[in-house]
């Protein structure tokens, strides 16, 4: 057993997939490149830079809790890139339990981030393994930012914000309509509220004069990260994407959602959803530019009598997740990460060590950081 390479990547033959492939090679771990076509999987890996040098098998599998739980068999950490994670998560969750794995997933989407917190992180936690979720661009930066806020004595209010020049990939766009069928929740006085729906509000770009307009995006994780820790009672996020013919998109699709759709099946609601997504990313997208796919990522605290403040500025958001799916295998498999369970990025790996191998690649930097 101790032979087996000790990570599997599952969705090996996404665009995210192949990224977190290539920085698995940049530390050295051996691992497996999963998904259901193997064929497909060695077209993408043949892709992938110096993939020669690293140490990797493939496996075809079905998808199904039995295959999973064959394959995860043996090894340490299941980097889970198959989204969106509200239809495709479940199994590959349950064969990770199964197992006795290690859980990272690259989720943005908050229903499945609060079923893996409050149902299967207890029983990684009773198995003695840890489960995060959002180990990406999304929410692992603001994960970070609100940490440091907390620093500082007396703060209780969390919010944040991004701006981002990003283009999706086809499972980010499908996540994106796919949460519009699932409530969504913010954190005000200790406990989860529910939005009305898609909540739409301009925000200030930090270092700018820029105003735009951003979407509550389905609630985003940190209300979930939060919602237990008894040093945060109000926790809200807003998210704006420089193009921003996608939340009038978004918009347009709550309320066709609400008129047309949300009576239809989910067998039939899917291949719907899946074709408007196609409207705005119909294909893998090209490798990211530093030039143009930057991002601002912040969070504003306050209290009674204290505030602090953390900008962090940022380059090629899908690049940086395969770095973070990476250095945390690496952490899981060194055992040098915090407790079992359900754990935030942050909070499995500590925000300040985090944000130093997201820095020694050169992808983000803390460009505001202020307390009084």
């Amino acid at each position: 057993m101790s032979e087996l390479r000790p990570v599997v990547l599952y969705g090996a033959s996404g665009s995210t997939g192949r990224l977190v492939a290539e920085y698995l090679r940049e530390y050295s771990i051996p691992f497996v490149a999963a998904g259901r076509n193997k064929a497909r999987i060695q077209e993408v890996m043949d892709k992938v830079p110096g993939i020669e040098t690293a140490d990797y098998e493939i496996a075809e599998v079905d998808g199904s809790v039995e295959s999973l739980t064959r394959l995860f068999e043996g090894r340490a950490v299941v980097c889970n890139t198959v989204g969106p994670f509200m239809r495709y998560a479940e199994p590959v969750v349950e064969a990770a339990i199964r197992a006795g794995v290690h859980y990272l997933d690259t989720a943005g989407e908050q229903d499945h981030i609060l079923r893996l917190k409050d149902e299967w992180g207890p029983r990684f936690a009773a198995a003695g393994r840890a489960a995060s979720s959002a180990m990406s661009i999304q929410y692992a930066l603001h994960d970070i930012a609100a940490r440091i806020c907390l620093e500082t004595p007396g703060v209780d209010t969390l919010e944040l914000g991004s701006y981002a020049n990003a283009i999706p990939t086809v499972g980010s766009t499908q996540s994106i309509f796919d949460v519009i069928r699932a409530d969504a929740y913010h954190l005000q006085d200790g406990r989860l509220k529910k939005y009305d729906g898609v909540v739409r509000q301009d925000i200030v770009v930090p270092g700018s004069g820029y105003v735009v307009t951003g979407l509550n995006w389905g609630g985003t994780a940190m209300p979930a990260f939060f919602k237990d820790d008894r040093r945060v009672r109000n926790c809200r996020m807003v998210v704006a994407m420089q193009n921003q013919d996608i939340w009038k998109r978004v918009i347009d699709l709550e309320r066709l959602f609400k008129v047309s759709l949300q009576w239809l099946p989910e067998e039939a609601l899917y291949p719907v959803l899946d074709r408007m997504a196609a409207g705005m990313t119909a294909d893998s997208p090209p490798r990211e530019n530093r030039h143009v796919q930057r991002s601002l990522d912040w969070c504003s605290a306050r209290g009674n009598t204290a505030t602090s403040r953390v900008v962090i500025q940022s380059s090629t958001g899908y690049q940086m997740t395969g770095l973070m799916q990476a250095y945390a295998a690496s952490r899981l498999l060194g055992s040098t990460h915090n407790g079992v369970g359900f754990r935030s990025p942050a909070e499995l790996l500590g925000h300040r060590e985090l944000m130093g191998a997201v820095e020694s690649y050169g992808f983000a930097r803390i460009i505001e950081e202020s307390a009084a």
